[in-house]
C-alpha cells in the first residue's frame, strides 16, 4: 500500500468499499444502499458512485466480474483485491478524533459497521478504548473552557441562561457518545465471555 493511495480515497469511496466487503456489489445495489428508501438517506448518485467504482478498479482496489443478466444487458458484480482488503483495514483501525462532533461520530459509526467480521475483538476493543480517551480528553478540556466562559460572563455582568444551556447541550451529546462506546465496550466483552473468545484474544488485559 503506498501512502498516495490511502491519502487519494475519500470517505465515500472508503464506504463503498465497505459495502462490498460485507457482501459482492453492483453499481446499482450500491445506490440503492443510499436511496431514499434505503437503509441509508446519503446522498451517493450514479453520478457519483459509478466513477468511484471505475477509479477504484483502474488502481485495483475492487476488480469487478461481468454478469449477463440479459442477452443484452451487462453488470458488474465487484469485490475487494488484496490491495482493497489491505486499505480498508488500515482505515477501520484509525481511532477517530472528537472535532468536528458530527462529522467524526457519522465516520465512526461507519467504520464500526464494517468492524464486524474484519478486525478481531481484541482490536475492537483496543479502537474503542482509544476513541474513548479522546473523548474524556476533550470533555475535560471543554468543560475548563466552558466553566471560564460563564465565570467570565458573570464577572462582567454578562451572565446568560441560554449560552448556558447551549455548553451543556454541547457537553450532553459528547456524553452520548461516550456512554453509548461504554456500552458498546461492556457488550463485546460479555459476548466475548460467552464464546471463549476472552481468554483466547488475551482480552482480560483490556477488561
Amino acid at each position: 500500500m503506498t501512502d498516495k493511495t490511502s491519502r487519494d480515497l475519500t470517505l465515500l469511496e472508503y464506504v463503498v468499499l465497505g459495502l462490498i466487503s460485507v457482501q459482492p456489489q453492483t453499481g446499482y445495489s450500491i445506490i440503492n444502499f443510499f436511496s431514499p428508501q434505503g437503509v441509508y438517506s446519503w446522498s451517493a448518485s450514479p453520478g457519483s458512485i459509478y466513477p468511484i467504482l471505475k477509479r477504484l478498479e483502474q488502481q485495483d482496489i475492487i476488480r469487478g466480474e461481468l454478469l449477463m443478466e440479459h442477452e443484452t444487458r451487462t453488470r458488474k458484480l465487484y469485490r475487494l483485491s488484496p490491495l482493497g482488503e489491505e486499505l480498508l483495514d488500515a482505515w477501520l483501525r484509525i481511532v477517530p478524533s472528537v472535532l468536528p462532533l458530527y462529522e467524526q461520530r457519522e465516520i465512526a459509526m461507519w467504520r464500526f459497521q464494517f468492524m464486524e467480521g474484519r478486525l478481531n475483538k481484541r482490536d475492537i476493543i483496543r479502537w474503542i478504548d482509544e476513541y474513548l480517551d479522546n473523548i474524556r480528553i476533550h470533555d475535560a478540556g471543554r468543560r475548563f473552557w466552558a466553566e471560564g466562559t460563564l465565570a467570565a460572563l458573570a464577572e462582567s455582568g454578562q451572565s446568560s441562561l441560554h449560552r448556558q444551556l447551549i455548553l451543556e447541550a454541547g457537553m450532553m451529546e459528547v456524553n452520548s457518545l461516550r456512554t453509548w462506546l461504554e456500552m458498546v465496550r461492556a457488550r463485546m466483552l460479555a459476548v466475548a465471555h460467552q464464546t471463549g473468545e476472552f481468554q483466547q484474544l488475551k482480552l482480560d488485559e483490556l477488561a
